[in-house]
């Protein structure tokens, strides 16, 4: 009876929160935004991050499917780290840190971006007025790339569209936003939280920030679902505290909208929606009856300022929660180019032993090579090609295995000019490459300690021999390239361990021997 009252006096409330998004989703449609947001990313540095991902497992020929989904999870990455999360403005005048003073009314050079809400911000310092208006066209977010998030949300799944993928914005009554995109790999809708670099982790909310969810719709072009049931395991709890509609009102609301949205579609058309529907559907059905592996931990909310965090009680069970103990998943590392590598740089310095060349001549050959090397990394990964100098050419017979364990070759054009240039597949080039550079500076920096060059040089720390390579590896923290990834990764002649940890920190990766 509660229930019935609820929607009888809510339901028009309900539906207008979820035509209120209706106009925003249909600006991913629009061909100028989707052509804007293009622009902005840089497709062959995360095409090239893509394939070697699935290098690293392996697969140097992956489907279109996988290529997709391997694209996907790095335009995440890389939104994550080029948008900006706003708890405070810093002040336009001076710079200094702000406190919120109240809301104020927006602009007509705001209001033409979908600004409704205009915070206003007040200095510190000089006292200043700073203006944060919460634009509402992800073609603005384009260029301020910076708010909560809504906006985060918004201008992400913009993205998403503009690269071809099928998309949905994702509203959390409890107050959050997320993308759905479906996955042609996995023949499923999945989740991605770009403010927290999150894919595929559903339970993220309502078991790592302890969320107490009520209502998550799925809204895009062609219709929208009640996704709830992929977010809980306590299906139940969450039905108790839907009490803003009754749930045969819900279903009409969402049918209504629905049908809006696909007036004018073909029948053909239709009845592939309305199939994707009925296998959707069957879908959340079965996810409230997966077992919840709560041996995995799930992190609390990372985005946002702490004390905010803490204020939504969104924080989890620990600040570290994401490793604290609990037991890591195992998973395949496929290195076997890092041993090629190494073992190619040991037979580069037994020549140059044999040969007896100085310390400095070695030094200035290697900081040549790296040079080349660094051309080669900044061109298109698609078509490498650089010329070398004649003092290198002198000693290219030197490199002979690593260009090789880099696909690499040298040719000579038509003017006489060598050319260093690739031999295969570029992906074959794409893995190897940053680890030679990281070898060749660890090298540089360890040829300065010795006093000179010898035999007895050839081993550790100048030259890593003996390494295992492609096993299995202990992972914390999948959403990378911001977790610990923790394997045995060098082991000398006498069986000595040394353990590799690899600390990802943003784009870059940096490697210590502990």
């Amino acid at each position: 009876m509660l229930q019935e009252f609820a929607a009888n006096h809510d339901s028009g409330e309900f539906e207008g929160k979820i035509r209120s998004y209706l106009s925003q989703v249909l600006m991913y449609e629009d061909p100028v935004r989707q052509e804007a947001a293009r622009k902005t990313v840089p497709v062959e540095e995360l095409e090239e991050k893509a394939l070697i991902s699935l290098a690293k497992d392996g697969n140097f020929k992956p489907t279109k499917a996988e290529q997709d989904h391997a694209f996907l999870l790095q335009l995440l990455f890389w939104f994550k780290e080029s948008f900006s999360w706003v708890h405070a403005p810093p002040c336009d005048g001076c710079g200094n840190d702000t406190i919120l003073q109240g809301m104020g009314g927006a602009l007509p050079t705001e209001t033409q971006y979908g600004t409704t809400q205009v915070e206003l911000y007040r200095c510190k310092a000089c006292a200043s007025i700073t203006r944060f208006p919460r634009y509402n066209d992800p073609l603005k977010l384009l260029e301020t790339r910076k708010g909560r998030c809504g906006e985060w949300a918004n201008c992400f799944t913009l993205y998403c569209r503009a690269f071809g993928y099928q998309s949905r914005l994702t509203v959390d009554f409890t107050d959050h936003v997320w993308t759905e995109c479906f996955s042609q790999l996995f023949g499923r809708w999945i989740h991605l939280d770009p403010c927290e670099g999150e894919c595929d982790r559903p339970l993220l909310y309502e078991r790592g920030w302890k969320k107490k969810l009520n209502y998550v719709i799925g809204i895009a072009k062609d219709g929208v679902l009640d996704v709830t049931k992929r977010y809980t395991r306590k299906w139940p709890e969450v039905l108790s505290r839907r009490n803003f509609i009754t749930e045969l009102a819900l279903s009409a609301v969402l049918n209504k909208i629905t049908k809006e949205c696909r007036c004018g579609f073909t029948s053909q058309d239709l009845s592939i929606l309305e199939d994707l529907d009925k296998r959707e559907l069957e879908e959340l059905e079965r996810d409230l009856y997966l077992i919840d592996d709560a041996s995995v931990s799930l992190p609390g909310r990372q985005s946002g300022d702490k004390e905010w965090r803490i204020s939504r009680s969104e924080i989890g069970s620990s600040e570290n929660s994401s490793f604290s103990g609990s037991f890591c998943p195992t998973r395949v590392c496929i290195d076997e180019h890092v041993t090629k590598v190494y073992d190619a740089i040991s037979l580069v310095f037994s020549r140059v032993v044999e040969n007896s060349l100085s310390k400095s001549r070695v030094t200035k050959i290697l900081r040549i090579f790296i040079g080349v090397l660094m051309r080669l990394k900044k061109s298109s990964y698609k078509t490498r090609r650089t010329s070398i100098n004649p003092f290198l050419l002198l000693f290219l017979p030197y490199f002979d295995e690593l260009l090789d364990v880099l696909s690499l070759k040298s040719t000579t054009n038509a003017d006489g000019q060598v050319d260093i240039c690739l031999a295969h597949e570029p992906i074959k080039t794409s893995l190897p490459l940053p680890v030679v550079l990281d070898a060749l500076d660890d090298v540089v920096e360890n040829l300065n300690k010795c006093e000179n060059l010898s035999k007895a040089s050839l081993s550790f720390p100048l030259l890593k021999l003996n390494r295992i390579h492609s096993g299995l590896v202990l992972a914390s923290g999948e959403g990378l390239p911001w977790g610990i990834v923790s394997g045995i990764c060098f082991m000398r002649v006498n069986f000595l361990l040394n353990v590799c940890v690899c600390v990802y920190i943003g784009k870059h990766m940096k490697r210590e021997h502990v």
